[in-house]
């Protein structure tokens, strides 16, 4: 089909015309000595002016002067010289701002006549509309951290409050479980709070699990010299999902490496480490304590092993055991 440009190459004083003079967007055609040839009605409604008054006088002589600028004319006569097209190049017009104007050289087929066809798309209104679309998303994030917020302080109190509960209940279980859940309810808070601290809606992995493991550490190692928590995590980001997801694992496998690894007041180390690379990514909790007996179960049961499992398959990883000389090692390989 062809182009507004094409039937004004062909009949430039008929059906082009028409098809210009009809434009809803605002358009110029000027010869090759860039005088007008003819306006659209919708470029006299923005820039005014009679389109019977401009034929014939040169583009810098229409308006108040605000056309005749030298680099908007050097810019055309490049076109018409080289039929090299101009496409978004913005200007600045007095009185009616910030411009974009696209320019292409349109030959006449029967006597090789050169004409410029002009297009103008006044920026101000879309830029309006641009700035409250952008000023709606930002109350938006502003609303969404308020949320994170309010969420991970009510996340902090539910576990202060089961904390309080251990402490006060007889039963060892109870305790445990208890402690667990505080465990397990301040690694999603922890989440909260990174997301609230970010605009991407991702989370920065490294200081997440460090602060994750440090108040582990905090409410469950009662003698640092006897047992150490080491953390070391590279610069992975992930999804908020993605990041629960990891931090409940590590809670689990650090909690039961509290729990069983050293009994009897024995010293040792446990290390948690992440690491990402082009092959997938690898969480791994190891510590050097008691390990398994041999005639243990090599798959353990129990709440905690459930949830690892769970969340292993929603991030389609592995979870392998392994034995160390001495303590154990669990990996999750994804």
């Amino acid at each position: 089909m062809p182009t507004a440009a094409t039937l004004v190459a062909c009949r430039p004083d008929s059906l082009g015309l028409a098809v210009i003079a009809a434009s809803r967007v605002p358009l110029l055609l000027l010869d090759d000595r860039l005088a007008v040839v003819t306006a659209s009605r919708s470029f006299v409604a923005s820039f005014g002016g009679d389109v019977s008054r401009m034929i014939g006088l040169p583009l810098a002589a229409l308006g108040s002067g605000e056309w005749s600028g030298d680099q908007l004319q050097q810019r055309l006569a490049d076109v018409i010289a080289t039929g090299e097209p101009i496409a978004g190049h913005e200007i600045d017009l007095r009185q009616r701002g910030r411009l974009s104007l696209d320019a292409e050289a349109v030959d006449d087929v029967m006597d090789g006549e050169r004409f410029l066809l002009l297009s103008l798309t006044d920026l101000g209104p879309i830029r309006a509309q641009m700035k409250a679309e952008q000023d709606r998303i930002d109350e938006r994030d502003v609303l969404f951290r308020e949320l994170q917020h309010r969420i991970a302080n009510s996340l902090q109190i539910i576990s202060s409050v089961l904390m309080q509960s251990a402490r006060r209940t007889g039963s060892e279980e109870t305790r445990g479980q208890l402690e667990a859940a505080h465990h397990r309810i301040l690694s999603v808070a922890a989440v909260q709070n990174h997301l609230a601290a970010t605009r991407t809606g991702d989370v920065r992995l490294r200081p997440y699990l460090t602060t994750l493991c440090r108040g582990i550490a905090a409410s469950m190692i009662h003698d640092p010299a006897r047992v150490a928590l080491d953390v070391m995590v590279d610069d992975s980001v992930a999804d908020a999902d993605d990041a629960m997801s990891l931090g409940m694992i590590a809670t689990e496998l650090v909690i039961n490496a509290l729990k069983y690894a050293f009994p009897d007041h024995r010293p040792g180390k446990i290390a948690l480490s992440y690491e990402s690379g082009a092959d997938g990514w690898t969480l791994l909790v190891a510590d050097d304590g008691v390990g398994m007996r041999a005639d243990a179960p090599l798959v353990p049961t129990g709440l905690g092993t459930t949830i690892v499992d769970a969340l292993a398959r929603k991030l389609k990883a592995r979870v392998l055991i392994g034995f160390g000389a001495p303590g154990m090692r669990v990996s999750i390989d994804g």
